[in-house]
This record gives structure tokens, sequence and C-alpha cells, in this order.
């Protein structure tokens, strides 16, 4: 619609007409007799003198449109006319190319320097960004591939120079990229990938290639900032499809500059910097943002550099006193433990540098201080650290850098590399007071590499701990990782078996656990005896390594803490799997056994049981000893299934354990019979691994041998009960916690119930014949409400008695050695056998 009024005071009471004309083509007249009570009121005659052109749909079909609106008896413009008419939203029609084609040609015409074309080429660069994204969404959309698509888009027969060379070598060189899933970029990604660029678009091509091989598990967009680049990149939106946006820069602005310049632009949660000179490899952004996830404290994690013929480049760095740094581990051997395993540095690598997005933005981004290039990302981690956030390395996120592609390699030249020294004396001044308790360039570096490590932990085990596997290895991860968060660096030692364990060393040593294997480790001797620093606590876990290592960790380090962890009273387990199978060979040798066990426990400073009624029977054999009942955090996981969606009953035991074998034989033999007369239709599966042959082929009505299951959730959320059928044994049972940790109830034996201090309802639960079993084991599969509550009271003594927090507290006790001296200070010397039992019973209250 186009309106107004005209009026001519010559003749007042009279109406004009008025053409509407387009190119000197009358379209339209009408006349202006339209009454405006505006028009009235300020004396233009009676007031009709107003006209509207309506229904133009059909005239002005395009987006663009120059009209005039004329008096018809002289073609006399009205004020305003010539106007333009722009349809809204606009549309890419001829009219509009051609005004678009028209300006650009006019001011290249125009120009006489190149810096009057470079705001309109990057115009033309970004709108050619958005439109290409928009093309490759709809093409998804519509079930065709950007591939096929794109070809014919670009008229190359109409292209000479260098745009013209520039689409040669893309459509010869490189094939379109497809990154990720379509539909990925237009949902808030996890983490945005910032990559800069500065022509060199060959590897810009390349660390995008590596990114679509090992495409991550996280959700993530990738933004590439094109500093002015004069190569390939101008037109690299040709040659990217899927969750990848490009950000021009009105003028070059270097490395800083360009990389916050795409952090304005991320969306994601996380900003990831990676260098267009880098290669990434598998599990690259996804162990990164799991550290952010699984390690306290992380302000800023970097990956692993890798040089491109294998070697390391840098697992983290060290800043010397006068500002100068070291790549940490340059040249060595990639596979080394020492470089394996998460850790504090000074500070990780622009090259592939991951922060949260709202930390970043706190402290400004990248300081432009150090523009154009060089020191920044050392002053962003000394900043983070400032703030009491933790600045690590880890090694499961690995990239293979191409060092010097960008910069060069020579810092006494004219290039770019030449800031490394600038900025260098900058960094220096600006953080002298932290540098002076730095050592100089060269200098221990293996303990400057270690700067923020206080206290050092030798953990013993017999092999690297299987969480998926047994109970034993829960306890020795969360107590590792209970010790981290008393301040200790753990280094993990397999006694028996040197091996690097893969999944399970992985494992650790992404949390930050140094794990020693061979052929760089090869006995325990050896790691004790090539120690450059001696450590302050050895963890021995089970009386076969006390046994052999409690004595030699006194003898490299005697002013070291030794601490027992005896996992279970193997003595004890032993007696008791003699009365129920006399002549039973595993219990051949049992006095020398228990002897043996004693004894041990005399040379360490402190013994750890979980178990208080083991506490309380070392009270009364050895009350000499300092014994500590410590936990193991168990995370709870209730399962989501309402009770009528869940059905049957499962037993959890690893098979390598005898007790759990004969609890099978004793389910199936005497408890399983009462039970199938009153649940016909129940199914009890059992589950666990290295399940022998004599145990898989029970094929009991009613049973399901399921063997090992890599997640306990996947069977006990669909179930409604466990079972816990335990004839002899000691310590404390994960299958008990693991049951209450999923929501389960646990019906169970007195023996697997020892030491739990079960409070009510709970101790409901203990069972003490068959047919008391199979009675409770109807009552918790039928009974919803009742199944409900002691649900409830499960998770909740878990929640209070198992958590990290009951954990970390209670072997604080055990480890430290000024509040375990303390604590014996403060016990009346007399009667220690009580003084034992009481400690022990207060450490596994139901009110603690």
């Amino acid at each position: 619609m186009i309106s107004g009024w005209i009026w001519d005071p010559a003749r007042p009471g009279e109406p004009v007409d008025v053409d509407l004309v387009e190119g000197g083509v009358m379209l339209f007249r009408v006349r202006a007799d339209l009454y405006r009570p505006d028009l009235e009121e300020v004396g233009y005659g009676d007031g009709r003198h107003g006209f509207a052109f309506t229904g133009l749909d059909m005239v002005l079909p395009h987006s663009r449109h120059l009209v005039s609106l004329r008096r018809a008896s002289d073609g006399l413009d009205l004020l305003a006319s010539p106007h333009w008419i722009v349809r809204s939203p606009p549309r890419l029609d001829e009219p509009a190319l051609r005004f678009m084609t028209e300006a650009f040609v006019q001011a290249s015409l125009a120009a006489r320097a190149p810096e009057e074309l470079s705001g309109g080429i990057g115009f033309l660069l970004r709108l050619l960004n958005q439109c290409i994204n928009a093309h490759d969404r709809l093409a998804g959309a519509a079930g065709r591939t950007a591939a096929a698509m794109r070809e014919g888009l670009v008229p190359r027969d109409e292209l000479d120079g260098r745009t013209g060379g520039i689409i040669d070598a893309l459509s010869r060189a490189y094939p379109l990229l497809t990154l990720g899933q379509a539909g990925a970029a237009e949902t808030a990604p996890e983490v945005s990938v910032i990559i800069p660029a500065h022509d060199h678009f060959d590897h810009t091509y390349r660390c995008l290639e590596s990114i679509r091989d090992h495409f991550p598990r996280r959700s993530c967009e990738i933004v590439i900032v094109d500093d002015c680049s004069t190569d390939e990149t101008l037109l690299c939106t040709l040659v990217f499809a899927g969750p990848v946006r490009v950000v021009r820069t009105p003028q070059q602005l270097g490395f800083v500059g360009a990389c916050n310049a795409g952090a304005r632009e991320a969306r994601g949660r996380y900003l990831l910097f990676l260098n267009n000179d880098t290669l990434v490899r598998e599990g690259w952004l996804d162990a990164l943002v799991d550290t952010f996830e699984q390690v306290p404290g992380v302000g800023i994690a970097g990956s692993r550099l890798l040089a491109e013929d294998g070697t390391l480049q840098e697992a983290g760095g060290i800043i010397w006193r006068l500002g100068d740094g070291w790549n940490w581990g340059r040249g060595e051997d990639p596979a080394e433990p020492r470089f394996l395993h998460l850790r504090d540095a000074d500070w990780v690598s622009g090259a592939a540098l991951m922060v949260e997005r709202a930390l970043f933005e706190t402290l400004g981004g990248f300081d432009s201080h150090y523009a154009p290039a060089y020191y920044e990302d050392v002053d962003l981690a000394f900043r983070v650290r400032q703030l009491g956030r933790r600045v690590v390395v880890q090694p499961a996120s690995e990239v293979v850098h191409l060092e010097g592609v960008s910069n060069g390699v020579d810092v006494a030249g004219a290039g770019l590399k030449r800031y490394q020294l600038v900025n260098q004396r900058k960094f220096q001044a600006r953080w002298r007071d932290v540098l002076a308790g730095h050592r100089f360039n060269g200098e221990s570096p293996d303990l400057e590499a270690e700067r923020q490590v206080r206290r050092r932990a030798y953990f013993i085990d017999d092999t690297v701990p299987t969480p998926d596997l047994d109970a034993g290895s829960n306890a020795a991860v969360a107590h590792m990782r209970a010790l981290q968060a008393l301040g200790y660096k753990v280094t993990f030692m397999p006694a028996d078996n040197m091996e690097d364990h893969q999944p399970y060393t992985a494992s650790l040593r992404k949390i930050g656990i140094e794990c020693l294997h061979a052929p760089y480790a090869r006995s325990v001797e050896q790691v004790f005896r090539d120690a450059l620093v001696a450590p302050d606590l050895v963890y021995i876990h089970r009386y076969s390594n006390a046994a052999k290592y409690a004595m030699l960790t006194r003898r490299y380090f005697p002013k070291c803490r030794i601490v027992y962890s005896v996992a279970d009273l193997h003595f004890l387990r032993l007696e008791r799997q003699a009365a129920v199978a006399p002549g039973d060979p595993h219990t051949v040798g049992l006095a020398a056994q228990k002897a043996g066990e004693l004894a041990v426990m005399r040379v360490v400073d402190a013994v750890i049981v979980h178990s208080s009624a083991e506490a309380r029977l070392l009270g009364e054999l050895v009350p000499e000893i300092a014994t500590h009942v410590v936990p193991w955090a168990v995370r709870p996981r209730p399962t989501p299934a309402p009770f009528a969606q869940r059905a049957g009953i499962v037993f959890v035991g690893g098979f390598q354990h005898p007790p759990n074998v004969d609890a099978v034989r004793h389910y199936a033999d005497d408890i399983l019979p009462a039970l199938r007369a009153r649940l016909p239709a129940a199914t009890s599966s059992i589950v666990g691994s290295r399940m022998p042959e004599a145990i898989a082929r029970l094929h009991e009505r009613g049973l399901a041998m399921v063997g090992y299951v890599p997640d306990l959730a996947d069977v006990l959320h669909r179930a409604r009960c466990t079972v816990a059928p335990l004839r002899f044994g000691a310590g404390i049972k994960g299958k008990v916690l693991e049951s209450f940790a999923h929501g389960l109830p646990c019906v169970m034996s007195p023996v697997a119930a020892e030491g739990l201090d079960l409070p009510a309802p709970l101790d409901w639960l203990v069972a003490g014949t068959a047919a008391d079993f199979a009675a409770k084991i109807v009552r918790v599969h039928e009974d919803e409400a009742l199944n409900q509550c002691l649900a409830e009271a499960g998770l909740a003594f878990v929640a209070a008695r198992y958590s990290e927090a009951a954990t970390r507290a209670a072997l604080a006790g055990a480890v430290d050695r000024d509040a375990a001296e303390a604590a014996a200070a403060a016990d009346p010397p007399a009667q220690p056998a009580a003084r034992r039992a009481r400690t022990a019973a207060a450490a596994s209250s139901p009110e603690r």
C-alpha cells in the first residue's frame, strides 16, 4: 500500500488525480478524495484530499521497485518521490541482484586504494557464508547432499584473475568436507571450536578433515576466524558443510584478536581454541569436556601435543623465573608414564586449549597487551590460577601440532615469531612477584613440572583396579580419588603385573593418577630405588602386597607414613570357609595366614578396614595398632523405572572370589526351591565376571546365568530386589551397597550384613535361614509399599555413610600423621582394646 495526500490551494475544493509511475510507465491513477481529519484540522479544504494505492502485489512483484508519485495534470513529483519500495522479507530476485551488482561494480571501478574495497569484500564473504550454510541445511533437510547441490553453483566461466584461480584450486584439491550431522548447528552446542586462520588454507582443510575423521561425541560447532586471508580461505564456505561457521575480521588482528573475535561469536558453554596447523586424534574434544566434569576445580584444560614425527612436543609447559618457557617433555618418548596422566601445569598451549566461555568472558578474553601473538595463553593461565582455578594438561586429548607453519620458528627474525621475545618481557614484568618462586631456566625441571604438587603418595595393589569386575577395585579407586582430594599426587604401582592394562590404566590417568608400567618400571623396588623425591605416604592394598613391601618401604623411606588397607581379613574369611566346607584345600595354612596378617599390621603406621566388625576384632587381637574404619564412595543412581515395570531378583558377584561361588550354589540348592513354590514366574539373574563352568551349567528353573555386564544399571534398573546369600566371607559387601545405590532392597545373610551396622528398617532385610530368605524375597518382590520404603532407606544410607565426603574425612584420619597422633594423644593409654573398638564403632555409627 502507498498512501499520502495532495491539495491545490488554487483550487481548494477540487480533488487532484495522482499517477503511480515506474520506469516512465504509468501503472495506476487514483483520485485524491479520501477524507483525512488531520487535513481538515489544519485547514486544507474539507479534508477530502487523501489517496491510497492498494493491491499492488501483482503490479510490483519484485523485492525492490523505484516508483514516482506525480500529479496527473502536469507530471509534478510529490514530496519524497521518487521512492524505493522494498519488500519485507526481501527476495533475491533479478532487481535485487541487479542493484547489488551495480553497487559493487561501480565501487570497484571507482576505488583508488585496496582499503576502499576491503569492507565490501568482507561484507560479501559474510553473506556468502550465511547463504551457503542455509543452502546446505535446506539440502540436508530435503535428503540431498550438499556436494550434489553445489554442482553448478559457481559460474566458473564468469570468474577470472585470482578469484578464478582460487575456485580452480578449491575444485581440484579440496573436495567438500561434511562434518557431523545435518542440523547440528541449529541448537546451542556444548563446545565452540575456534580456529583462527590467516592464509595456509591447506592446513586449515587438513585440520577440519581430521575433525571430520574424529568427530566428537559431544555437540560442537566449528568457528573459523578468517583473519584477512588472501588465499582459498576467502571462499572456504564452498568447501565445508555441517556445523561450520566462518567469521571474517575487518582488518588483520593477529592470533589474539582473531581468537577473541571468534569467542564473541561462539555459542558453546566451552571454548576450545585450536590452531589451524593441527591434526586432532580420537577423543581430542570429549576428553577435555570430561576433564571439566570429572576433575574438581579445573579452569583451563589443554591437549597433549605431538610432533608430526610422533615424538612428544609438549605435555604442558614450565615457566621459569625470567618468564622464559619450556615445552615439558619436548622430544621425549610419548609413551613414558610421566607424560600420560593429567597434571597441573604452569600453562598449556593455545594451540589446543579449552576454557569455560563464562570464565573467559569474565577475564576479558586473551589480553590484547600481548597482541598480535605469544604469551597470551601463558598470561591467561596465570590469571585463571589467580582466581583459584586449576590449569591442567589432559594427555587423553592428543593433537598433532605442525609447529611453525603459521609464524615460523625464528624468534630473532622479522616475522611474527619475534613477538615471543617482546611479550616475554611484558609477561615477566607483570608477573614478577609470582615468578620469584620459580627456579631459573633448566634448574630441576622434573620438580618444576610438578610445581603444584605438595604431597606425594604411592599406591600399591596387585594389578590395575578393574571397577567393573570387583568391589575391591572400586574401593581402591575411591581411596585414590580421596587421596587426591586431600592434596596428594597419587602414583599407582601394580606390584604383581606391571602391564599397561587398558582401558583401566587410561581411566586412572585421565583423572590425574600416574600409573607406572613396564618397560619404564619393572618392579616396585626399582621405583623406590629411582625415586627423585621420597613419598610422604605409601598406601598398600591387600595383605599379599603388605607382606612384601611394608618393610621395603621402611628401608627406602624411613620417614614415610605407611598405611595398609586389608580389603578384608583373609584369615577371618578362611576360618568361616573352613566351618562351611571342612577340608577345603583353600583353608590349609590358616594359622600361618593369621599370624602373617597380624604381624604385618605391627609394621605399618595405620591399618584400614571397611568393616566395623573387623575393627572390633583387631582391637581385641592386636590392641597396639591404629585401626581406622574407612568406607569407599558409592554413587547413588536409583532406577528410573516404576515398580510395576520391573520384575525379578539379581545376584551380583565376581566368581574369582570363592564366597560368591558358594553363595550361588547355596541359593540354587536351598533357597530357590522354597522361592519357586511362592513365586513360580520370578527369574533370578546371576551376574558376575569370570563365571566358572560349574556355575554356568546350573539350569534350575527360574535361574538366568547372565555373567559379566559392563554396567550394573543395565540389569539392576529392571529388577525389584537383589540377594546376597553369603555363608562365609569378610569385610563389607560391595554387592549390598550397589543394590542400595541403585534403589533396590537387598535380602542378605548375616555374613553379608556384617560390618555395615544397618539401621532400621534396613536391618529387617537380614535373613538367617533359607526359609526366611525365601519369605523376605517374596515380600519385597510383591509388596510395592515395602519395597519403596526399603529402597528409600537404602539410598539414604548410602548417601550418608558412603559419600565422597565421608570417605575423604575417614581416610584423612588414617593418612594424616598429625591428625592420627593428635587422636592417639587424646585417648587414655589404658584399656587399648576397648579404645580401638569405640573408635571403630564411632566411625561407622549411623549418626555419622
